[in-house]
Formats: C-alpha cells, sequence, structure tokens
C-alpha cells in the first residue's frame, strides 16, 4: 500500500477553523505534518480543532488581507516548528449580487482576501521555503475561474487571478524545487456553501454528474497528495474537483 508520509513537514493552512481548511488541518496532521490553523473570528473552533489533532498543532489568529498579519504568522510558523514546507491559500469569502448590486465595500473585501489574501501569504512563505529548497503551494480555487459562477463577479474574478499567481509562482521558483498548484472546486458541503446558496440546493446538485455535493475531506485528500512526494512533479498546474459538473 502507498501511504501518503508528510513526517516532518510543517503546514500553514489559512482559514481552518472550518470548512476545507479544517479537514486539511485535519488530513495533514494524520499524514505527519505539523500545522498552523489560522483564523480570523472562530477562536474557539480554531483551539477544539488544535486539541484534537494534539500537539502537532497550533493556532494564529490572522486577518490575511493585512500583510503585516501575515508576515506575522509566517514567522510565528517558522519560529515554533523551524521551517515553511506547504501552504494552503484556504481563506475566503464571498456576497452573492451581480456587479450593478455590488457594493465597493463588498468588492474590495472579496478581492483582499480571496486574492491579496493568497499573494501575500506567498510572499511571506516563500523566503522561508527557499532557505530549505522545497515547498509547496496549493491555491483553493473555484471552478467560477473558468465559468464565472457561483459568486459573483469580484469572486469569479478574484479565483480567475488565482492562475495567473500559480502560473508565476511556478515557474519563477521551481528551481527552489517549490511547486504551486490551484484546485478548482465547487459545491463542497461547508457552511460557507449553505449560507450563500440562494434558492433549492437539490437544483444544483441534479446538475452535478455524481449526483452528490463534495465532502471537505476529498479536497483535503488531494491537497496532501500535492504536498507529499507522490505530487512532485507537479507544478503550474489547476486541478478540478466538482464531479464533472463543470466539463462533463
Amino acid at each position: 500500500m502507498i501511504n501518503i508520509d508528510l513526517s516532518g513537514k510543517v503546514a500553514v493552512i489559512t482559514g481552518s477553523s472550518r470548512g476545507i481548511g479544517y479537514s486539511c488541518a485535519e488530513i495533514l496532521a494524520k499524514c505527519g505534518a505539523r500545522v498552523v490553523i489560522n483564523y480570523r473570528n472562530n477562536a474557539l473552533l480554531s483551539e477544539e480543532l488544535a486539541h484534537k489533532i494534539g500537539s502537532a498543532a497550533t493556532t494564529f489568529k490572522g486577518d490575511v488581507s493585512i500583510p503585516e498579519e501575515v508576515e506575522k504568522l509566517m514567522k510565528y510558523t517558522n519560529d515554533k516548528f523551524g521551517n515553511i514546507d506547504i501552504l494552503v491559500n484556504n481563506a475566503g469569502t464571498t456576497t452573492e449580487n451581480n456587479i450593478e448590486d455590488l457594493s465597493i465595500d463588498d468588492i474590495e473585501k472579496v478581492i483582499r482576501v480571496n486574492y491579496f489574501g493568497s499573494l501575500y501569504c506567498c510572499k511571506y512563505a516563500i523566503p522561508y521555503m527557499k532557505q530549505n529548497n522545497n515547498g509547496s503551494i496549493i491555491n483553493i480555487s473555484s471552478t467560477s475561474m473558468y465559468s464565472g459562477a457561483g459568486g459573483g463577479a469580484h469572486y469569479a474574478s478574484s479565483k480567475a487571478a488565482l492562475l495567473g499567481l500559480t502560473r508565476n509562482l511556478a515557474k519563477d521558483y521551481g528551481k527552489y524545487n517549490i511547486r504551486t498548484n490551484s484546485l478548482a472546486v465547487t459545491l463542497v458541503n461547508t457552511e460557507l456553501l449553505r449560507n450563500r446558496t440562494t434558492g433549492d440546493l437539490k437544483e444544483k446538485i441534479a446538475n452535478v454528474p455524481l449526483k452528490r455535493l463534495c465532502e471537505p475531506e476529498e479536497i483535503a485528500y488531494m491537497v496532501a497528495f500535492l504536498s507529499s512526494s507522490l505530487g512532485s512533479y507537479i507544478s503550474g498546474e489547476v486541478i478540478t474537483i466538482d464531479g464533472g459538473r463543470t466539463f462533463a
């Protein structure tokens, strides 16, 4: 049997107090990694997760849209665990309105968190990865990068921007053995999906060839794979995890 072994690896997972990030922290820890659970508001859920994982986990409160807080997050991780091997840019938000009805504050908030947050995390994590000549960056994107649907123009734009970031970093930092990939996901069974879904969720599920929602751990397993030696020659790619919905 082939096992995903992340023993000795250190992972920073943004927005990991719930949803996809929560599952990523759990799965990466089960594979042997030490994990930093980043959160902005959910201190209790983050501490509960860290307690559940044990000594391999720690928490850090920080808003990824604020560069100074991101810089502190990465320094804390390196000081705590000695290096940074894995960065999962998971933190994200949206509001569901068409562009005419979006406030400027809504537009700027979504772009700041979804795109600039990932950009800042990469900027401040990469120097530590370079020191070790090793790293895996995984940007949690969305199939809206292809379709333009599922969260408004500001959301689709922010996720499409991650494609350029992913491919630039793959080109520029491959020489340091730093791999960068994106996951384009959709209809993941999270609180975010349930809160933002308008209309009947069953109707959306009916358009998925596999006829069900994606579970957060199904995203986390791919994150673990890409973070391990099993994915050591994959970089600059977008992997779609959508049950066949987008292209089938």
